[in-house]
């Protein structure tokens, strides 16, 4: 059967064309620029911001390793796979310490695993789960950005909160649920890609403009 004779077959060139342009489609992926791209042995994380509230940030977390492939005839060579929902702390032009969101951009992970939050995690997860806390590194004028559990931005002061439920923080305070599962879900494999010798990445991108 000749599909174009019904436009399918010129549908989806458009289709393909259009996508070709774009670079980010909300809530699915975001093509990266060509400075993005992981290098070899790296996995990116990213947290699409979404949500400015009153007192908290809410996100989408995302993985680069799974190519995704919505429709069976176009490809998307930079797919995101969806880890988790997030919230941080508000932006805030000038920094408040413990009430302000780091900036957004681009910065490595590694594990720490020495101070409080360590120890609270090897006592609460067992020492086969827990193999030292996920750092996000070097971020300009913050120290001890952890990614971890939480519910409110009570329960962060800087750092990232990764959840498996959402609410909204538009009339009401920023809410996530089931924090724990969704945390005990990443974060094995994400440790020991980092044990393994490998590269972790998080880029922050403000997608909700929180300057306007």
């Amino acid at each position: 059967m000749n599909f174009n004779f019904f436009g399918f077959g010129k549908k989806e060139t458009k289709i393909e064309e259009k996508l070709s342009c774009v670079d980010f489609v909300p809530g699915v992926f975001r093509r990266p620029h060509p400075e993005e791209e992981p290098e070899e042995n790296e996995k990116n994380l990213e947290v699409l911001r979404y949500s400015s509230g009153a007192d908290s940030t809410l996100g989408l977390l995302f993985i680069n390793s799974v190519p995704l492939d919505i429709y069976s005839s176009i490809q998307f060579p930079w797919g995101r796979e969806f880890l988790a929902y997030t919230l941080e702390d508000e932006f805030r032009e000038k920094k408040v310490p413990a009430e302000t969101r780091i900036p957004e951009g681009k910065y490595e992970v590694g594990l720490r695993a020495t101070g409080g939050f360590n120890s609270r995690y090897l006592n609460k997860f067992g020492a086969d789960f827990h193999k030292g806390m996920l750092h996000v590194q070097d971020v300009p004028g913050f120290e001890y950005i952890l990614i971890h559990t939480g519910n409110t931005d009570e329960n962060t002061m800087g750092c990232l909160l990764v959840a498996d439920t959402s609410q909204q923080n538009i009339t009401k305070d920023g809410f996530i649920g089931a924090s724990v599962d969704a945390y005990k879900r990443i974060y094995p494999d994400l440790a020991q890609w980092i044990i393994d010798g490998n590269k972790l990445t998080i880029t922050y991108i403000d997608y909700d403009n929180p300057r306007n």
